[in-house]
């Protein structure tokens, strides 16, 4: 149990995770495969006039989509070109929907990545937690900004300032200032 042979990890943190919590097996040799689409080179977006932003990924208590719909709502009372669009399905979908209606707020339920990445113009990642979140990865190979609130090894995958912004907050303040100047420098 001390002399592992294969041990594959996904991201540092969870390699960092079993070195905490296993100290006296001998892994610190083992590889990190990251589980993630690599580019072969940079696409730039363009937006239009209708911004689209994006939440993508399960309707769950641990993603908060709470938040970004929040964001939305404030966000909504001064511009009438953005729409926030809700990608996935969850235990909370009935709830959001009930609680969110409005016109600048469209839940699209389960759809192919495809059609989200073209029709997306920023995505947000409101999980206070998130390690390696994959839709990050996507949304950076179709050339699209990615705000997010997680901790984890999303820095390994967003550079502040670069190709998004990763704050760890839950301000909405925040959030918007971080949305208009990736509108302005988009």
């Amino acid at each position: 149990y001390q002399n592992i042979d294969y041990l594959f990890f996904g991201s540092n943190s969870a390699k960092n995770w079993w070195l905490n919590k296993y100290p006296w097996m001998k892994i610190k040799n083992c590889n990190i495969f990251y589980n993630g689409i690599k580019p072969n080179k940079i696409i730039q977006k363009k937006i239009g006039k209708k911004i689209n932003i994006a939440f993508a990924g399960r309707l769950e208590k641990e993603h908060n989509p709470y938040f970004f719909l929040d964001i939305a709502k404030k966000i909504l009372k001064d511009k009438k070109n953005i729409f926030f669009n809700i990608y996935g399905d969850g235990t909370l979908l009935k709830i959001l929907k009930k609680k969110y209606k409005s016109k600048g707020i469209i839940f699209h339920g389960w759809v192919k990545k495809d059609k989200i990445f073209k029709k997306t113009d920023l995505l947000m990642i409101t999980s206070p937690v998130h390690n390696y979140p994959y839709v990050a990865l996507e949304a950076k190979s179709y050339g699209i900004p990615v705000i997010s609130c997680s901790k984890g090894d999303i820095s390994k995958i967003i550079k502040n300032g670069k190709d998004g912004f990763i704050r760890h907050t839950d301000n909405i303040g925040i959030m918007i200032k971080l949305v208009n100047k990736i509108l302005e420098n988009y």
